[in-house]
């Protein structure tokens, strides 16, 4: 190695020398692909989402690589080789956790920039509408009776309270029990 020109002055210099001019070729067949594989239907995306550099591109780039990884295990366990399967399973574990990763940070993304709202916040935001909603159509009997019959306030309540009490009814019927 020194003939090659393997440096004499260090330890370290010596092995930086073998790493970088090493001429043992590996016998392993390569199982990687050419390029990634488009065995899965894609969705109808732009080819420039791929390149963004926000959540969005990162989370597609990711579930194509997992793809790619898996079909790397695919290809190993086709091709009976133990060694290529064994490290193409952890990759594609890796590309599964890049996955998930990928999917959190978006979701925060679009959590932060309002363009998806908790469950929690629409729920409380139903709640306080549909609430006062309903509070007004429980008080309308009595406050529009007096004004939709003078003579007799009570019938005009009762025939209220009845359109009231059909409203209840069928929005039950639609959605399930109205609160």
């Amino acid at each position: 190695m020194v003939k090659r020109g393997m440096p004499l002055t260090s330890e370290s210099d010596a092995q930086r020398w073998r790493l970088a001019n090493q001429t043992r070729v590996s016998t392993a067949r390569s199982i990687l692909p050419k390029s990634l594989p488009s065995s899965e239907p894609q969705k109808e995306l732009d080819a420039s989402s791929f390149r963004l550099v926000n959540s969005l591109g990162r989370l597609e780039r990711s579930k194509k690589i997992e793809v790619a990884a898996y079909d790397l295990v695919v290809k190993a366990k086709n091709a009976e080789n133990p060694v290529a399967m064994r490290s193409a399973i952890n990759g594609w574990g890796e590309a599964k956790k890049r996955v998930s990763e990928a999917e959190m940070e978006h979701a925060r993304y679009e959590e932060t920039t309002r363009q998806t709202i908790r469950m929690d916040e629409v729920r409380e935001f139903i709640t306080n509408w549909f609430g006062a909603i309903r509070n007004l159509m429980d008080a309308m009997p009595s406050s529009l009776s007096a004004r939709a019959n003078p003579s007799d306030p009570e019938c005009a309540k009762v025939a209220i309270q009845e359109g009231v009490d059909q409203i209840f009814i069928t929005i039950q019927k639609a959605e399930g029990e109205f609160k």
